[in-house]
């Protein structure tokens, strides 16, 4: 064993060499912030949709700034969330000389600036109470934009959980405002993500919206068998100083379905061990990540209707690529027509996802199959069968 100090699998936004793959998704997104293209980010939860944005910007090395609008549900808290964005791409382009700021008060003539004592950040403060949030959105984007567009520097603003301005009284208004802005924008790169497929993709496909096709959309998918392997033995020699075989990792990305959140909690857990694991430790180790997750995924299972949790369950238990056959129907209990209607339902929610690609390594995962889509879920519904 040697001595490594690596977090090799973090559970959240995974930097510098934690960063595996992506490659066409870095690419499409690079080229899309060169051409000032806007771009939605389209992927189930725990994807790794936020460590891509963040692992794009740091290459880059544009300024880069991230609006999180997660419980965001009034219009004042979606206007402060985007100020505060706009706020922090004005300190990363302007120093903190009086001149600078004096030149920033010219754009932003209806906001206050000042600079806060614990780190020169500059906010921003709309003069008006009565302004609507659509004409502060508008106002505040168009003013970074044209600041940005006179020192010719391109910025991006990353907006995650965007399908939350749903919820808020001035949605309408305010995707009207940052489509103003997005539309004419020469330096200003929007980028969109969001937890609820969805609902994201009802802002952009809908044409009865005002972003409808604003954005090129990049799908992100799980990354392939291979591709882990050679970071999955490079972390265990730094661990134990020796490779493990590859039937070992071939059984982590099976159990966790190369789900990328999960490969990396299962794998935590194994290289939190002297010893490198065996086959029969790796299920083990599943089982306590099943054991610190279980009242989640309980809650999870839940929240889904009756007929909703035993199509879930019989996709645990077989995965298939012809739901309505009368095999399956039986299997289920349920009419054709309710597997029709919960099977969109559970695709709607992510929490059954149909198989695009097959994997050369993983062959069980097969094209057209339709599967619960987090392994953790199908783990729980196989134990309650």
């Amino acid at each position: 064993m040697t001595t490594d100090t690596t977090d090799h699998f973090p559970l959240k936004i995974a930097i510098g060499d934690q960063f595996r793959n992506r490659t066409a998704e870095k690419s499409l997104l690079n080229r899309n912030i060169e051409l000032v293209r806007h771009t939605v980010l389209l992927a189930p939860r725990r994807y790794g949709k936020s460590s891509l944005v963040y692992k794009v910007a740091a290459e880059n090395k544009a300024p880069f700034a991230v609006v999180d609008l997660f419980l965001a549900h009034d219009d004042q808290a979606v206007t402060k969330r985007i100020l505060q964005g706009v706020s922090n791409l004005v300190s990363q382009i302007t120093p903190m000389t009086t001149k600078a700021l004096n030149s920033v008060q010219k754009y932003f003539t209806n906001f206050k600036i000042r600079v806060e004592a614990h780190g020169f950040q500059i906010t921003l403060a709309h003069e008006s109470g009565v302004a609507n949030p659509a004409d502060q959105i508008v106002d505040a984007l168009e003013n970074l934009s044209e600041l940005a567009a006179s020192q010719k520097q391109k910025i991006i603003l990353f907006i995650d959980e965007f399908q939350d301005v749903i919820q808020v009284p001035s949605a309408k208004s305010i995707e009207g405002a940052i489509r103003h802005v997005a539309q004419s924008t020469q330096f200003l790169v929007f980028i969109f993500s969001g937890s609820t497929r969805n609902l994201l993709l009802e802002l952009f496909d809908d044409s009865k919206k005002p972003l409808y096709k604003l954005c090129d959309k990049i799908m992100i998918d799980r990354i392939s068998a291979d591709h882990y392997l050679p970071y999955l033995q490079k972390a265990a020699k730094k661990r134990w100083g020796n490779i493990i075989s590859d039937d070992i990792i071939l059984r982590i990305l099976t159990i966790t379905e190369l789900h990328p959140f999960y490969i990396n909690m299962l794998c935590n857990e194994l290289w939190k061990n002297n010893q490198a694991p065996t086959i029969n430790f790796v299920s083990t180790a599943w089982q306590k990540c099943y054991e610190q997750e279980e009242r989640w995924t309980v809650s999870e299972i839940e929240k889904l209707t009756n007929n909703q949790q035993e199509l879930l369950k019989s996709l645990a238990l077989q995965p298939t690529s012809e739901p309505t056959s009368q095999q399956f129907i039986a299997l289920t209990g349920l009419s054709t027509a309710s597997v029709r209607l919960a099977l969109n339902a559970l695709i709607e929610k992510d929490m059954a996802h149909q198989i695009k690609k097959e994997d050369p390594l993983l062959p069980f995962l097969k094209s057209g199959e339709y599967r619960v889509l987090d392994p953790l879920i199908a783990y729980a519904l196989r134990r309650y069968a």
